[in-house]
């Protein structure tokens, strides 16, 4: 951006120290050395900061890119999920409904008379523990 040679550098000290004079010359040559340096940190700190940004938007993109490959693929496993319903649902309606065995055996058991078990009317007495 700027291009100073040393020869420019000392033209300017030279005519700095005519200007100036050298009693004043040093206190000068120090307050300007000290805002070249905040200026200098000042423009470090910008550049960090930015690179600061763009590491932040970078992940931003990444983190957004990874919600997007996620949501598709929690959408695929959805809509496969919904084509196995659908397909047990049609297949549950072509099968006839089975009855299990368990069913089957209880309608074959003839109930039994239950007035020819009991032998006696009188309710049984209760049991007194032993004292």
């Amino acid at each position: 951006m700027f291009d100073i040679s040393f020869a420019e550098l000392v033209v300017v000290g030279i005519v700095a120290l005519i200007v100036i004079g050298p009693e004043r010359l040093p206190a000068v040559a120090r307050t300007v050395g000290y805002f070249l340096g905040r200026a200098r940190r000042y423009v470090d700190q910008v550049k960090h900061d930015l690179h600061e940004e763009m590491e932040l938007d970078s992940l931003r993109k990444l983190r957004d890119s990874m919600h997007e490959t996620v949501n598709s693929f929690e959408n695929s496993v959805r809509s496969e999920i919904n084509k196995i319903q659908e397909t047990t649902e049609t297949q549950s309606a072509v099968i006839p409904d089975k009855q299990p065995p368990f069913e089957k055996a209880a309608e074959n058991i003839e109930p039994v008379n239950t007035s020819e078990t009991k032998t006696s009317s009188a309710p049984a007495e209760p049991r007194q523990p032993n004292s």
